[in-house]
Order: structure tokens, then sequence, then C-alpha cells
């Protein structure tokens, strides 16, 4: 029997509600983006860093695809995941949970449609209408009892269009996805007045978050989502344990996880390493020849509050594919050295110190009570924009403050017409003084003259 004829005969044996429990999920939220491009998520609990699969595959482990009823999958659903492989394979076998949730405030309507949810990660899939207000916007929260439980949130369509299906993904990283969450959404109008939203709207933390920028929300509403257990129970961990050197350095790959959302590759590093690892360069090819690369549209990488690295890395899922074996193929690495974490910028002259590889000062320009600082970078064969800097930076005295928006544009494009590189802009909120010292995102790339393969059983 293949596994598409199993799939079917399950879904014809269970017709189970999804059972509920009393939780609710820690808030996180993604401000709104001006001029840009792309967005980068916010970490959320002890996460140093949150980069906006390892699926199980199907052969690896019992089937978990019996939690779907019979659903029709709507076309518009399938072109709202096209910038995820593993979201698209998801829709296309019907690893869906539907959802008929509606709320209406002030003219504005709102409705959650679907949801593909696996033991690590959240996709809402959703709706805004209104007939009074245009061009409708949504910071989103994700609430559990105010606790601090790890994840990331990343707003997927945060232009669309009013009644177009939008997505928001939710990638925990310290836990589980538990059976309910609360999903909440502050909506406004890009052509409403930016002011400061009503102070009983938001609680006080959340209110400082959005001290300068902060919309003026025209509704707020809330949902609550219950999953089924057999989806919140997806997933494999395979270990690994194998040491590599890269660059000089020291990696340890731990685990492969396999999900039906995503692929993860787990690391650690040794401590007598000089550089941070910040990015890895794989992809994972099945025994069938079957090709999967990492994520390059929304979180592509988590880290930890213990140092700068990134120890955890997303890539598209084989989960719905039959394979007996993997490998994990190794091609390069972006590293941070360890004396290049905090470096030098004079607001007032530019005077600044070593920067990333590929990056150049162009502007820093007073903005309300802080700054707006530019800078250029070299876009790499083929790939995406890509941040710079982390989010914190620091004052003369040490005081940290913190970076929650990120702008990326392509500049000109060449005589062929392609991009060659783009400008990675960000606001210092807040932050009086001429002299910052910022933390560098990385130092330099490595490329492996021989790839790295391991294989994962």
């Amino acid at each position: 029997m293949n596994r598409n004829t199993e799939y079917t005969a399950m879904l014809e044996e269970l017709n189970q509600p999804a059972s509920a429990l009393d939780f609710t999920l820690d808030r996180a939220y993604k401000k709104k983006r001006k001029r840009t491009t792309k967005m980068i998520a916010r970490p959320l609990t002890a996460l140093a860093a949150c980069f906006a699969l390892f699926v199980v595959l199907v052969n690896f482990s019992a089937p978990v695809a019996y939690a779907c009823s019979q659903i029709p999958v709507l076309r518009e659903l399938a072109d709202a995941v096209t910038f995820s492989r593993s979201l698209s394979d998801a829709v296309e076998n019907q690893y869906v949970q539907p959802m008929e949730l509606t709320q209406t405030e002030n003219d504005i309507t709102a409705r959650v449609e679907y949801l593909i949810v696996d033991q690590k990660q959240v996709n809402i899939f959703f709706r805004l209408d209104s007939d009074v207000y245009t061009q409708l916007l949504a910071d989103p929260d994700v609430n559990k009892n105010n606790e601090n439980i790890g994840f990331c949130i990343i707003n997927n369509d945060f232009h669309a269009e009013n009644g177009k299906l939008r997505s928001i993904s939710v990638d925990f990283t310290e836990g589980n996805v538990p059976d309910t969450l609360q999903f909440i959404l502050h909506v406004y109008s890009d052509n409403t007045d930016y002011s400061q939203a009503p102070s009983d709207q938001l609680s006080a933390d959340y209110e400082a978050d959005f001290s300068s920028d902060r919309p003026n929300y025209l509704a707020n509403f809330e949902f609550t989502l219950e999953f089924d257990p057999a989806f919140t129970a997806t997933g494999k961990v395979f270990p690994v344990n194998e040491t590599v050197i890269l660059d000089g350095q020291a990696i340890t790959i731990t685990n492969v996880e396999v999900y039906p959302t995503h692929m993860r590759v787990e690391v650690g590093e040794s401590p007598d390493n000089t550089a941070w690892l910040k990015g890895l360069a794989f992809y994972i090819e099945t025994d069938l020849g079957m090709k999967f690369e990492p994520v390059s549209n929304g979180i592509v990488s988590t880290g930890t509050a213990d140092s700068p690295s990134m120890v955890s890395y997303r890539a598209d899922s084989t989960y719905f594919y039959e394979a007996k074996h993997l490998k994990l193929v190794i091609t390069g690495a972006q590293w941070l050295r360890k004396d290049m974490e905090k470096t030098y910028l004079n607001l007032l002259t530019g005077e600044h110190g070593e920067l990333p590889e590929g990056a150049a000062f162009d502007s820093a320009e007073r903005q309300g009570s802080g700054w707006v600082v530019t800078f250029r970078a070299a876009l790499q064969e083929d790939g995406p924009m890509y941040q710079l800097f982390r989010q914190t930076f620091y004052d003369a005295d040490g005081n940290e403050y913190e970076i929650n928006q990120w702008s990326h544009t392509y500049g000109d494009a060449d005589e062929n017409g392609n991009n060659t590189y783009f400008y990675d802009e960000f606001p210092l909120r807040n932050y009086p003084y001429d002299e910052v010292w910022l933390s560098p995102q990385f130092s330099h790339n490595w490329v492996a003259e021989n790839q790295i393969i391991l294989t994962i059983q």
C-alpha cells in the first residue's frame, strides 16, 4: 500500500473533533514595515535571534495524516502557500485543518479559515475585509498566559489586499505547540493617522514597544484556536551527533528533526572556536535523488540567549515523500568572529569600525527622538537580501537598546537588469547620542572546497 492509499484509508477511519486544553499562548509581535520588501522576525523569550525541515519522512514514522478530515482545499489556499514548498506539499496532501471563525468590529471583519500545524509550527490563514477602510494591516499577537514559551512570528502577507487570504507563521523554538492558543489581530488602515494607540488597548509593556510609529488601531480581534492533538504531536527527531570542521571551526550536527511544515538541522559548537556560527549553507538530498533547500522565505534559523550563534536551521520538508535515507550536504558557513561582536559608528561623521563582509555605511539621519541608519550591502549571486546587524545596540556606557524593525530595498539594477546590492535600513528609536556600538550579524562567509556529506538513517 503506498502512502497516498494509506492516507485515504485513514481518512475514512477517523473523524474525531479536535480536543481542547485550557491553554493560551505567549505574545509575539512584528511591527509594521515601511518601504520594505522583507521583514525580520523578532525573537520572543530567551532567544538571541530568530531569522525569518527536516520533516519526518513518511517512511520514517507512523503517519499522522489520519488526523485530517475530508476537506475541500481551495485553490486560493494553494496560491497562498507558494512561498513555501513544505506548505504547498501539505495543502496538496490535504494536511489542513479547516476553521470557521469570524468576528466583526468597527466595520471590519476578520475570518480565520485554515490552519496548517504540527509539533513545532502553526500557520494561520485568515482574511481582513471592510467596506469602509482600504488597505487593512494588522499587528499580530499570540498569547499563552503571558508565559515565555519561545517562539517567533512572521507576518507573511503584510500588504495583502482587503479580502485576500493572508497567513502568519508561528515557529516554536524552546517548546512544542500547545493544543490551544489565542490569536490576536490589532488592525489598522494604511491611510489612517499613525498616532499613539489608546493606552487601554495594550498592556504596559506592549505599549512601550510601540513608543513611536504606532498605528491607531481600528479594531482588535481575539480568536481561540484549537488544534487536534494528532497534529501537534506530529514530528520526529533523528540523532546524528557527528562533528565536522568548517573553516577551522568545529561544529557538531546533533539532530535532524522532521515535521510536515519544515525540517530542522540542530547544531552545537566547540567552546574553543574563535568564531560564532551565524549561518549554514546546506541542502538535504533523499536516496531517490530529490533535493530540499534551506528555507528562503520566513524563519530560516534561530539561536539562544547563551551566545550569538544560530544553532537551529530550517529547510523544506521531505515529509510527504518516500525515502529510506537522507543526506545532509554542507557547502559553506557564515561566521561572526568573537572579537567582532560590537562595532563602532559615529552617526554624525560616518566613521566606523569593521563591518560585515560586503557591507558599507550609507547614511545616518536624525528622525524624531532617534536616528535612521542605512547600510549598503552586496547581494550574493541568486541570494536574498539579508540582515547585517542584530537587534541589540549600545551607547558609550554599555547600556542596551533594541532594533525592532528593518527595511530592505534593492538598489539600482545593472545594465543587464540584475540587482547586485541592496540597502539595509533600521531605526535607532529614542536614541539621542551621536555615537553607537552596533552588533554585527556576521563577519565573513566561507565556502567549502569540497562538500561535506552526512548520511541520516
